[in-house]
């Protein structure tokens, strides 16, 4: 069997809801308008696969707990859950779907060399031990024969796999150009292909160690397996059994508490009209109280209105006699006893007025009428009170009289109601308890059980590097080979694309890239023609993997494969190609951008036909119009930046 590695799912845990992106095997096309996070999810998915970072838009960061990623590795199925604000933290995972995750235990990785506690190793050797590649040391300068040793990490060959927006096309793609660091790429190159020249030890060694960890794991999974009979431990079929009869009398139990809630409610008309009155007559006696407050601020804003009448009614009364005891001013004409001149007193000489006694009498009686008047409206707003204090002890009283047959009406229906309800809330946290006690023993039996089928995979990964380190011994795969059959695919490739000019097409001796018409991939200076080489150079990788036994996950990821291709180029990459000369190669033509689809879609239904599984997932802003969806080319993801015919607005599509 080929090594491989499927992706079923992504799954973004969120804080509303999960976003979930289905994956299929063949072709998986994600595409739609700019920013709506079509990127995000191949960013995602490098995360979950041991990528040191993820840069995260504010609407992810508002809505996303943690990401999990579901992949088939070798037939064995996994789910990766990891930690997207901490990238330090441990990378879990566990042996089984997204769905189970509750019924294992995790295993947890290290998610780089750097030293972790309590982990079971590091992310990056799970997976080249799942993958079934051997785990090996790169010189880091090859040509030198003191060079410092390197690890070999699934990093390195997840170059050959996933092409960001940023590499695709670019001339740095594969670190090109930084010639110090792509000396190891090229080593990684020969490790894929099986030409480093200690492959036959590195395989030997391989198998060494597999075998050891065989014999370990058998002997742990017996010394499990003799604990566990000894103990009485039940079967996993015996868990389940229990856990689904537990399942049905919780659900019996739920029902019953419910149906208890309807019939003490449909039981409660007696206490319903009761509480009814209650209700009633309270709000009629804070009407009254109501009342009461109004007329005694009214009775005393009036009270002291009449005795302000009084006081100025007292005050008249004073005057008047005043008036009769002065008595009247004398208009007599009177002679000055010292120059005999008459003198003559004018009242009008006097500093203050002097009132007759009819305008005494008339304000006298206006005091005595107001005052009467407002006697007569305390009179009978007192009345009123009386009578609304009378009102508001009589409906003390029955409320009172309610309260006791509420109270009685409550202990008679309740009492027997809550008893009832006690025993079912008993029941359900009982046997809530048993099932969260069995899901552990279950989980500890799936533990044992992943011990048998490590064991069996690792049996069956010892055989297939077996059958390969004897393929390795008889017929040893030499350079030249390899570059003339990726040669030849890529050549294919172009033909397929319709290049112009096909000529110099091969896979340079020097530093295993794209030749074309004697140029080499970095120096041509077609931005499109360089990104139909990017794409067509990993094409011809998993192509030639399909046909043989290389240590490739038989997996693509492209993103935004019409960069360059007849599509306004962004500004940030437009430095990296010339105008003229996308146009002397025919990048506008559309065909070109249908023909990528077309080859793409040929090595998908090639592996088909081989019977090995591949997948190749790609994102780009739109599709060309002659592609369909099928068995092997599916469109999982169509954006909207604006809902266009009710499609989703992004990755994130409910804000």
């Amino acid at each position: 069997m080929k090594s491989y590695l499927n992706i079923n799912s992504l799954i973004l845990v969120g804080v509303r809801k999960n976003y979930v992106t289905t994956f299929y095997k063949g072709l998986n096309v994600i595409y739609g308008d700019s920013d709506t996070g079509k990127s995000s999810i191949l960013e995602f998915i490098n995360y979950l696969l041991g990528a040191s970072s993820i840069d995260l838009a504010d609407e992810i960061k508002t809505s996303v707990n943690y990401a999990a990623l579901e992949v088939v590795i070798n037939d064995t199925v996994f789910t990766i859950v990891r930690d997207i604000y901490d990238h330090k933290k441990a990378i879990e995972v566990y042996r089984c779907k997204f769905d189970d995750l509750h019924k294992h235990f995790p295993k947890k990785y290290a998610p780089n060399y750097s030293p972790l506690s309590n982990v079971d190793g590091v992310f990056s050797e799970f997976l080249l031990d799942s993958l079934n590649f051997p785990k090996i040391e790169i010189k880091v300068s090859p040509s030198k024969a003191h060079s410092q040793m390197r690890r070999l990490s699934f990093r390195n060959i997840y170059k050959f796999v996933y092409v960001s927006q940023d590499d695709i096309g670019s001339k740095s793609f594969l670190r090109l150009g930084d010639w110090s660091r792509y000396a190891f790429t090229k080593e990684v190159f020969k490790y894929m292909f099986n030409v480093l020249d200690e492959s036959i030890a590195r395989l030997q060694g391989e198998i060494s160690a597999k075998s050891s960890l065989v014999t370990e794991l058998n002997r742990k999974y017996q010394i499990i397996s003799e604990f566990l009979r000894d103990t009485d431990y039940e079967t996993i079929e015996s868990i389940d059994d229990e856990i689904n009869r537990i399942d049905l009398v919780l659900e019996e139990l739920v029902a019953g508490l419910s149906a208890l809630d309807k019939n003490m409610k449909a039981d409660s008309i007696q206490y319903t009209e009761l509480k009814d009155a209650h209700n009633f007559i309270s709000l009629k006696y804070k009407e009254c109280i109501l009342n009461i407050t109004a007329l005694e601020d009214k009775i005393d804003k009036y009270s002291r209105l009449k005795n302000d009448y009084d006081n100025d009614i007292e005050k008249l009364k004073a005057i008047k006699t005043a008036n009769s005891r002065i008595g009247v001013l004398d208009k007599e004409v009177f002679s000055c006893p010292v120059c005999d001149s008459h003198i003559k007193i004018d009242d009008s000489d006097f500093p203050f007025e002097i009132s007759s006694e009819k305008d005494l009498n008339e304000e006298l009686n206006s005091l005595s009428r107001r005052r009467r008047n407002i006697n007569d409206m305390i009179s009978e707003m007192s009345f009123k009170l009386k009578k609304e204090s009378g009102y508001k002890k009589e409906l003390d009283e029955r409320l009172d009289e309610l309260r006791e047959l509420i109270d009685e009406e409550s202990q008679s229906m309740i009492t027997p109601f809550l008893t009832q309800r006690d025993f079912y809330i008993k029941e359900i946290s009982k046997n809530e308890k048993v099932r969260e006690q069995l899901v552990k023993d279950l989980k500890v039996r799936n533990q044992q059980e992943e011990l048998l089928e490590k064991y069996q995979v690792l049996r069956k990964d010892i055989e297939a590097l077996t059958e390969r380190l004897e393929a390795l011994k008889k017929n040893a795969p030499s350079m030249e080979g390899i570059l003339q059959g990726l040669g030849d695919r890529f050549s294919q490739y172009l033909k397929g694309i319709n290049i112009k000019n096909r000529t110099g097409i091969k896979i340079s001796e020097s530093y295993y890239i794209p030749v074309i018409r004697e140029k080499e991939y970095f120096k041509i200076t077609s931005g499109g023609l360089r990104t139909i080489s990017s794409i067509g150079y990993l094409l011809s990788i998993l192509d030639y993997a399909i046909d043989h036994n290389v240590n490739h996950p038989l997996l693509l990821i492209f993103d935004t494969v019409g960069k360059y291709l007849g599509k306004q180029t962004k500004e940030k990459y437009s430095k990296e190609t010339l105008a003229f000369e996308d146009d002397l190669e025919g990048m506008s033509d559309p065909m070109k951008y249908q023909n990528i689809y077309e080859q793409l879609l040929n090595t998908v239904q090639k592996a088909e036909r081989k019977n090995v599984p591949c997948q190749i997932i790609l994102v780009d802003n739109d599709l060309p119009n002659s592609f369909s969806t099928g068995e092997l080319s599916n469109i999982i993801a169509h954006y909207s930046s604006v809902g266009e015919d009710g499609l989703p607005l992004g990755l994130i599509d409910d804000l």
